[in-house]
């Protein structure tokens, strides 16, 4: 039977990323189940979505704005989801990208950890894909990432593991609608297929699909027991970028020509790219007392 956990009547609670692909259905899940002056969300500077009372545009590592914000609203819980997983964009820029995931999560760790419980949203890209058991990643397999992004998660990981109480999250593929219609995978798919444009995407690349709502609720009920430690949360099995693509396809009846099978070991051009990063979350099943959900298109 699975459980539901809830927050206490004292509990405030800061979110932080709430535009991205999985920060956005989570911040909806708490606004659902938490009164709106006790929940606060940052978007991204020079963002003015979503125009909600409790929402400010905060970047992760201007600190004294942070410290502003912790005196003012006085968070007891922390959800870090914010940070940028573009592949092409954190190669290119690297520099960038571990300012705003590391020295990110090291701002977020300075100020509010003595007085918060910090939970930080990781994701698959930790690992390589070239090393996975039968049954996916399990929290105790050592993380080899390839990409910047995944280098970046695993050193962010680090900094929040010295709070005195964190959780760490580790994603699978989000699937779902975004804040702009802009963001993720089906975003991005159906974007170009929409426009009749090609889209060629990898038959052996594989990732832990799941639907965003899944992915809010788990992520939720965690946060809000507090656990510690390092937990993953993904889809069942692993599924290719192509197999979504065919998905989507077939939901769109759009024409089957503008879709191409690609392997990964091909694009000799792009950012370095993972294999099989399917994860087990067979802890955080446990714990919540329910079997995730296969991502259906």
């Amino acid at each position: 039977m699975a459980m539901h956990f809830a927050f206490k009547n004292t509990s405030r609670v800061l979110i932080t990323g709430i535009t991205s692909i999985h920060g956005w259905p989570l911040y909806q899940k708490l606004k659902s189940i938490i009164p709106p002056d006790r929940i606060f969300g940052i978007r991204p500077p020079n963002m003015t979505i979503p125009d909600d009372r409790n929402v400010a545009s905060i970047c992760m590592t201007d600190k004294r704005e942070l410290e502003r914000l912790k005196t003012e609203f006085q968070p007891t819980h922390v959800l870090h989801a914010a940070g940028v997983c573009d592949l092409d964009n954190c190669e290119a820029k690297p520099a960038y990208a571990f300012d705003i995931n590391v020295t990110g999560a090291r701002t977020v760790v300075s100020v509010f950890s003595q007085s918060c419980y910090v939970m930080y949203l990781s994701a698959d890209l930790v690992f390589s894909g070239n090393h996975a058991g039968r049954d996916g990643y399990a929290e105790t397999d050592e993380p080899d990432p390839v990409s910047v992004v995944g280098k970046t998660y695993v050193l962010a990981e680090k900094e929040i593991s010295t709070a005195p109480r964190n959780g760490i999250v580790r994603m699978g593929l989000p699937m779902g609608d975004s804040i702009q219609g802009k963001k993720g995978a089906i975003d991005f798919i159906e974007g170009r297929l929409k426009r009749g444009l090609p889209m060629s995407l990898f038959h052996d690349e594989y990732r832990s699909c799941i639907a965003c709502e899944d992915l809010a609720d788990a992520v939720v009920s965690l946060f809000a027991m507090e656990v510690l430690g390092l937990f993953h949360v993904g889809g069942p099995h692993p599924v290719s970028l192509y197999e979504i693509g065919e998905r989507i396809l077939k939901r769109g009846d759009y024409k089957p020509e503008a879709l191409r099978k690609w392997s990964r070991r091909d694009d000799v051009n792009g950012p370095p790219r993972i294999g099989n990063v399917h994860l087990n979350s067979r802890k955080a099943e446990r714990l919540l007392g329910r079997t995730f959900k296969a991502w259906e298109c």
